[in-house]
Order: structure tokens, then sequence, then C-alpha cells
């Protein structure tokens, strides 16, 4: 236990229950000690201000209750969020919500990044948490990225490993990256709870993600805003940490796809289907997400590697037809968006004027930025 840990006395009580030996594993804080009892059950200490010298007299395992916001029902390694507060006399301290293991779909785009996409892959095939299924869809690739992408899944099938499954996609005609998300919505099996977007040219920062993404979606929010960090010339910056207070503050907020781990019914209500045969597709689905969430939930640390080193990434190559079409249709896009919501929320209002105001600069200046 670190010394340096301090904090100030625990107001409730947080309860922990799980059976093993007949013995129950009891979460208690400083006002509750008097219900220890060596010889009946297990009492993990949750502290606040004790000293380290305050903590060692207990002989009890401790963790700091400011880190709860879940219940783990099997207390692994004593790492508790604590998502029910209960006092020890409460006739149901004991029952506790099991926690859920979601299933997320991961939808990932693709055309031609056969350089990229073992990485990508295999960072979510490496993940602890296997409920999870990949919706592959290839966007017309004329490499060899699918066949790796058939591959590696094929080797992994070979092995002991635990992970999620794979379904490949091969599109007939080109639908850029809107179309290609849209069509991994047909794909997506029944009992898929959240999708999330993830880039062919991208990866997960370790293998701890998706079980910190589940954990998170305990609360069962609409939306789950996780954090990005950028990987260029061999050095990772943060990119985005959200910090959102409400859902104004989240329109406003980073717009990219990745960042945005959505409740699957939610993602493909047709008023949010994204955009096709354009680029830019993500900043419009942002706003509708955002307008008919209900709720949101915070992940405030990087999980995904936004990689600005792809030299065939669309945002570094801009094709300059497509890009210059795809300004317009952005506007476009944004202005229906505003004519169909105009009037529900003056507040989404005004930031739609101001994004209105921002695309047409970008037409006239012929220059873009993330906003």
């Amino acid at each position: 236990m670190d010394s340096k840990l301090k904090g100030h006395i625990v107001l409730f009580l947080f309860l922990c229950y799980n059976e093993i030996g007949g013995k129950m594993k009891i979460a208690i804080d400083k006002e509750s000690l008097s219900a220890y009892k060596e010889n009946e059950n297990e009492y993990i200490y949750l502290f606040y201000d004790e000293t380290y010298e305050e903590l060692k007299r207990l002989g009890l395992h401790c963790v700091r209750w400011n880190r709860c916001e879940y219940v783990d029902i099997n207390l692994t390694q004593y790492d508790l969020d604590c998502f029910k507060k209960a006092k020890i006399t409460d006739p149901d301290y004991d029952k506790l919500p099991e926690k859920v293991n979601y299933k997320i779909g991961i939808i990932i785009p693709n055309y031609n990044y056969e350089h990229t996409i073992e990485k990508c892959l295999t960072s979510i095939f490496k993940q602890t948490y296997t409920n999870y299924e990949i919706i592959f869809v290839d966007d017309c690739s004329t490499d060899n990225s699918v066949e790796i992408a058939k591959q590696l899944y094929s080797d992994l099938l070979l092995t002991d490993g635990d992970f999620g499954t794979l379904k490949i996609v091969e599109l007939k005609q080109k639908r850029l990256n809107g179309g290609a998300r849209n069509e991994a919505y047909l794909h997506l099996s029944d009992d898929v709870d959240y999708v999330w977007y993830v880039d062919s040219d991208d990866w997960l920062i370790d293998d701890q993600v998706l079980e910190k993404i589940n954990n998170k979606l305990q609360k069962k929010p609409d939306v789950l805003f996780v954090g990005i960090i950028t990987y260029r010339r061999g050095t990772l910056k943060t990119e985005d940490i959200p910090r959102y207070i409400n859902k104004y503050q989240a329109i406003e907020g980073w717009s990219g796809s990745c960042g945005k781990v959505i409740k699957k019914e939610l993602a493909t209500r047709p008023e949010c289907l994204y955009n096709e045969g354009t680029l830019m597709e993500d900043r419009n689905q942002h706003y509708k997400i955002c307008f008919y969430m209900k709720d949101f939930a915070l992940l405030k640390e990087p999980v995904y590697v936004w990689n600005r080193d792809n030299p065939k990434s669309v945002t570094t190559v801009r094709d300059k037809a497509l890009w210059g079409t795809s300004v317009i249709r952005n506007y476009a896009d944004a202005l229906q968006f505003y004519i169909t919501i105009q009037g529900k929320d003056n507040r989404i209002d005004n930031i739609m004027e101001k994004r209105l105001s921002k695309c047409k600069e970008t037409m006239l200046s012929e220059k873009d930025g993330q906003y």
C-alpha cells in the first residue's frame, strides 16, 4: 500500500458479495469496523483519508473508495468499482447487481490497408475481454488486406486462445467509410449491445481496452466517450480526453467516430446513419448521435491510437476532387440536420449555426479543420 495515500472518512458502506468456501467478501468503511469478524468473512476496507499507518493497523485488504464506479462481483484482485451503496444493516446488503459483459460490435472499414491491418486486428484479438465481434467491411480493396485478415483469423482459430469472432464483408461497389459502416450494421449479431468504430490503420493502446470499456458500460449509457491518442513519427501524444459535463459540450467536442462507443439501437436508428459516398462523414454523425442520446459516460484515458503516419490515409492524401465535393456535402448535410431539429433546443440551434458558419468558411478558404 502506498504510504502517501490520504483522504477522509467514507460516509457510505459499499458492500460486495462473493461466495467462496462459505464465506462472504464484504467491503466496509470506517464507521462499520464494528461489523468486522475475523473468523467468519473476508473484509476489504474502503478508505478515503486514513494514513498508511492507520491502514496497516487494520490488517485488512484496502482499496481507495473513490475509484469505485461499479461492482465487480468477483472482486478480481480487489480492484473494486462500487456501483451499490448500502449499510451493513440493510436487508439486501449482500444482493449486488452482477457485472454484465456487454457484447461489443467492432466495425472496421478497410480500403487498401494491407500494411496496417494485421496490427489493427491483432490489437483487438489480444484483448483480455472477449465478448465482442468484428465486422470487417472491405470497400473494394485492390491489395492483399482482405487475404491478410482472413489468414490472421484462420491462424488464430488453430490456437487455444480466447478471442471474439471476425466477419468479413466485401463490398461490390465503393461506398467509402460511411457506407462501409452502414453495411456493417446489417451484419451485427442480434445479441450485440454496443458498437465501436476502429479504422484499419489504427489500433488499441493495450490489451485492457475492452475491459475498461465494459466497466464503464455498467450504467448502460447511450454513448461512452473514450480518450484518443495520436501516433506520429514514432511518438504518442494525447489527442482528446473527454471531460464533458453535458450534451452541449459533447456536441462541440471531438467528432471522430473512434471516440464513441454507442448503443446499437442508437447507432442504427435511421436518423443517425452515416452519409455515404463522402469524406468527413463522422462529423455529422457525431452531431446526430449527441442530439439523440439521453445520457452518456466518459472513459477519461487514452485507449485508441489514431495513426497519423499513414501515407494512404484520406486525411493525408486528400484527393482534390473528392475532398472538394465532400466539403460541400458536409455543409449540405449539416444544414439538412439543422433544419430537421431547429427549434427543439435553442442551445443546439446556436451550436449548429456556428458549425454552418465554419463550414462556409471552409468552402471559401479551401482549408479544413477538425471541429
